[in-house]
């Protein structure tokens, strides 16, 4: 196997811009990644796109401005897991000797495509002809994981006014201004225990990656260790409401594929679609004890300068939620964050983990789930 090295990125901000069509942001995440990599158009073999909502060739379209043509290109759509699934997918090619330089790209345009409204679920599944949405299905767990566990309500407010605590410093998110714990509980309610602050905005942006070999990479390029992909597990009766069991098989996969400790984990950017996501999944990685996320928030463990800091980007509560492009997103953030570039630094981070879920089919407990492991090199010899 060949050791994969991430040798460019590239990310547009993410927000509202109904008059940027995804083939313009697409372009731009590209070139800003190409020349990241010190490469030309000429020199990608394959590319991988992350999509929903485009309708379509949505790489073809974006590389339309550039001079890559003639190459294989696939288009993804794994819900909110197209990006980190088209990451995974280019990254085997790679390790694999298929092709020598990859590019993926996650782009979107959400917010004109939801009007301001819910990411629906499949309109056959019988609880979504009940009435059953995403917030439904998240609140359902918080409420549970907060019965489970006697949780403090306000460490679910305690993870929005983090993550918007790291949108602050990044010029890239959505949302810039700090809240407070009590601005997040008055906040209007949306489905009880979730306010509005807890759960994240749709977004439009784009976000690209090269990969590499890691000998043909720069000395200090991050590298990739290994990937875990997951689709979802059918609900039945005994369903945890507590426990992500679609994120728990990407996290073990993904592991064993980078065959490394989850005790080695230094920072994660993980999904948060909705605040009690974030607690869900890192425990359902195994990067905490069930029942304990909720106090480690309280605590400060996952904020800056804690023992594990989650999503000090701002995450997707702060970035926006691109659909496509959020994976994606999510390798370029630690990437910076394992090179010294980040806004919101996190000294001496060597392995850092990305995660995403995607939902959509009521009856099964998601779509897609993807894990990917990142190494700084100093941190892998």
């Amino acid at each position: 196997m060949i050791d994969v090295a991430i040798a460019g990125i590239g990310m547009t901000p993410f927000g509202r811009f109904p008059d940027r069509r995804i083939d313009v942001m697409g372009a731009e995440a590209v070139a800003d990644a190409l020349a990241d990599a010190g490469l030309t158009t000429g020199d990608i073999d394959a590319v991988w796109c992350g999509n929903v909502l485009g309708g379509g060739a949505a790489a073809q379209r974006s590389l339309a401005g550039t001079d890559i043509e003639g190459v294989p290109v696939q288009n993804l759509e794994n819900a909110c897991a197209s990006g980190s699934h088209a990451f995974a997918e280019a990254f085997h090619a790679v390790r694999t000797g298929r092709v020598r330089a990859a590019l993926v790209l996650g782009v979107e345009s959400a917010t004109t495509a939801f009007d301001g409204g819910l990411i629906t679920l499949d309109r056959d599944d019988e609880p979504t002809r009940l009435g059953l949405n995403l917030p439904g299905i998240y609140a359902m767990n918080a409420s549970r994981y907060l019965a489970e566990y006697d949780a403090d309500p306000r460490a679910l407010a305690a993870v929005s006014v983090k993550n918007h605590a790291g949108g602050v410093n990044n010029p890239r998110a959505r949302f810039r201004e700090p809240v407070t714990i009590d601005e997040v509980l008055a906040s209007r309610p949306v489905a009880e225990p979730l306010t509005l602050l807890q759960c994240c905005a749709n977004a439009d942006g784009a976000a690209a990656v090269v990969l590499l070999p890691a000998d043909d990479a720069r000395p200090d390029a991050v590298r990739v260790l290994g990937t875990g992909v997951s689709s979802g597990f059918r609900i039945d009766a005994g369903y945890d409401l507590t426990h992500s069991r679609i994120t728990a098989t990407a996290g073990d996969r993904a592991f064993a594929d980078a065959g490394i400790d989850r005790a080695r984990v230094d920072i994660a950017e993980v999904h948060d679609a909705f605040t009690i996501g974030e607690l869900i999944a890192v425990e359902s990685l195994g990067l905490a004890e069930r029942g304990s996320a909720w106090r480690m928030t309280l605590d400060g463990e996952t904020s800056p300068g804690g023992t594990l800091p989650v999503n000090t980007s701002g995450g997707l509560l702060s970035r926006g939620h691109a659909v496509g492009a959020s994976g994606v997103a999510q390798v370029v953030e630690l990437s910076r964050q394992l090179l010294g570039e980040s806004e919101n630094p996190t000294p001496g981070a060597g392995i850092a983990l990305a995660h995403t879920v995607g939902g959509g089919v009521a009856t099964h407990d998601g779509i897609a789930a993807v894990v990917s492991l990142l190494a700084h090199p100093d941190a892998v010899r």
